[in-house]
């Protein structure tokens, strides 16, 4: 249990047996609220309740090339005859004793939103992690095969979309990534971050303009284009690395559409050459290539496309930068979150029925398509924002330098794929990427950029602090809108002698073996839940039972060791049935235990609806 002021310590010394760490930081309480009024600076040193958190980080890799021909993404419809270089799933997941953070690059071209949609359910309903919580990015390559729905592109190529959708690989591409999420946090350590830029000339601008002003896709030297590489590194605590990220506008089509071979195309080539040289996984994380190309583009195989040479081009630049960080921080606070901005469709275009979500209807034949904007804050020098979009680089360009952040990286291709967005300039120049593939119209630029500006300048700016300081109000919990029950600490009432609600933490503390927490529910309809418990507690005092019972049913467990009293860990407990109207959850202590030792802190438990997607 965390030292909520100076709450109990004497009992905390007096009760608890405290590790060296915490019996330290009660005596420097002790001083300072014994100290005289202003005499307390000379602990200035001493971390607040936002970064008191150990932050800890994993990367898994994991294989997702297949056995027999698929039908390949990009291009025409063409179907895979073999693999030149396999396909990857590669996870870090990062935790700073607060916040659980998923990052996934994969090896894929695009998948439309409702099939991470999907993914982000499932993760919800197995593992507790919040969708805002987990990135699903995709590296843009044009040789790997389809996964899931057509979603818009279908809209826009029809014809290359005659086959039935492999709902078996799908399966496959989902159920990879959950499992190295599962494997990833088994393996967290004590980390540190490093961030720093690099700078390469393997891209080039391909909106190419002939004499009468119109766009078609080949070189163009005098074209914007970002040249800047984002580098994010994970250490040990040694100091030897576990995972570098790196972000970098390029398309994934060294390779033309003659190939039929399974590639990773560059993203797949730098990833494993950087690897290669530092000994673990990189995640590529593709940037705004809407109208970026790699120098070279479109070649029927990987010996014409020169695709080895760009482990010189980009990878060397790569490894260059990484070396160039050379400071790194174990103090890491993290926050994710999302924002909506709409921005008029454009007229007479069709819409698939599984993105229903991501447009809406004005009236009068009108549309605007809901665009998500991810965000995720690190400390208060890097900001990061995704979209699920081909960005033209322009905007990411114009972003980056207003941005009142120093580091400030956009991924894009994540989280599924709605079309390209260009600049407003370029719609006069018309093209491929303007008039084929792009729901949008003049004004997107603009909504983009005042969206993302007004959020990175007001709302995002204080997150991290101001997130993590809350009010214990005890209230009726109602689903929302997926039919979820969040039960959180804030609305839950503690009952007891010892039981505290900690705000710094959102969470119940000193959780003693008479006490126990009630929540007030009213779902809507009789259901089956997953149930997922969010709490933090000690290795030595991991595996007391607990019992969360409801009117009708109940769920007896063992709580399981989440790495140290400041790192929170989420968990499938098992499944309970629930009838509709209100009625009370209660958590409490299943079996006695030393009443000097403590159950847990408990931050939230979900229930989330069975078979949700």
């Amino acid at each position: 249990m965390k030292l909520p002021g100076n709450y109990f310590v004497h009992q905390t010394i007096t009760q608890y047996k405290c590790t060296r760490t915490v019996y330290m930081i009660a005596m420097i309480i002790l001083c300072c609220s014994a100290m005289p009024s202003g005499s307390a600076h000379t602990f200035g040193n001493l971390p607040g309740p936002q970064n008191t958190g150990i932050f800890r980080a994993a990367v898994v890799k994991i294989d997702i090339t297949p056995d027999q021909p698929k039908m390949l993404l990009g291009y025409n419809a063409r179907q895979s005859t073999g693999v030149h270089d396999r396909i990857y799933h590669r996870i870090v997941v990062l935790n700073d004793g607060t916040t659980e953070f998923c990052l996934v690059s994969s090896d894929i071209c695009v998948i439309s939103p409702s099939e991470y949609d999907h993914l982000a359910s499932l993760l919800y309903q197995q593992l507790g992690i919040a969708p805002e919580n987990f990135w699903w990015t995709l590296t843009h390559t044009h040789s790997a095969p389809e996964v899931g729905v057509p979603g818009l592109p279908e809209v826009f190529m029809g014809e290359r979309y005659k086959h039935p959708v492999d709902t078996a690989y799908t399966h496959f591409v989902e159920q990879k990534i959950i499992e190295g999420i599962k494997q990833a946090r088994k393996q967290l350590v004590k980390a540190k971050l490093g961030v720093g830029w690099g700078h390469s000339n393997a891209n080039i601008n391909r909106r190419a303009i002939d004499v009468n002003g119109k766009a078609g896709l080949g070189m163009n030297p005098d074209g914007a284009v970002d040249k800047k590489i984002g580098l994010i590194r994970i250490d040990k605590e040694d100091g030897s690395p576990i995972a570098l990220i790196s972000n970098y506008a390029i398309h994934g089509t060294a390779l033309g559409a003659p190939n039929l071979q399974i590639s990773g195309d560059v993203p797949g080539i730098v990833a494993d050459y950087v690897e290669e040289k530092l000994g673990v996984p990189m995640l590529f994380i593709n940037g705004a290539a809407g109208n970026i190309a790699p120098i070279y583009s479109t070649y029927p195989n990987p010996g014409a496309a020169r695709l080895s040479q760009f482990r010189v081009l980009l990878g060397d630049k790569i490894l260059e930068a990484n070396k160039s960080i050379t400071a790194t921080i174990d103090q890491v606070n993290i926050f994710a979150s999302k924002l909506i901005i709409e921005t008029p469709r454009k007229e007479n275009l069709n819409w698939p029925s599984d993105l229903g979500n991501y447009s809406r209807s004005i009236g009068n034949g009108k549309n605007l398509v809901r665009l998500p904007v991810g965000f995720l804050k690190i400390n208060h020098d890097i900001a990061i924002w995704s979209l699920p979009v081909e960005l033209f680089c322009e905007i990411s360009n114009e972003i980056r330098d207003k941005s009142p952040y120093p580091y400030t990286f956009y991924y894009g291709y994540t989280n599924g794929w709605l079309g390209y967005l260009p600049t407003a300039a370029e719609f006069k120049h018309g093209g491929y990427e303007v008039e084929t593939v792009s729901p949008y119209t003049v004004e997107a630029e603009a909504d983009v950029i005042e969206g993302v500006m007004n959020y990175l300048q007001g709302e995002l700016r204080n997150k991290i602090s101001a997130d993590r300081v809350s009010v214990n109000r005890p209230s009726l919990i109602v689903p929302d809108e997926t039919g979820v029950l969040e039960l959180t600490a804030e609305k839950g009432k503690g009952i007891g002698t010892d039981i505290k609600y900690m705000p710094e933490w959102k969470a119940f503390g000193w959780f003693r073996n008479k006490d126990k927490i009630e929540w007030e529910i009213a779902p809507r309809e009789e259901k089956e839940y997953s149930v997922i418990l969010e709490w933090s507690v000690s290795d030595e005092d991991a595996g007391k039972s607990f019992i969360l019972e409801s009117k009708k049913d109940r769920i007896i467990g063992e709580v399981g060791k989440s790495g140290s009293w400041e790192t929170f860990a989420s968990e499938k407990i098992g499944t309970i049935k629930l009838k509709p109207g209100k009625q009370k959850i209660i958590f409490k202590p299943y079996k006695d235990f030393d009443p000097k030792q403590a159950l847990l802190d408990l931050r939230k438990i979900i229930f989330v609806p069975v078979g949700q997607k």
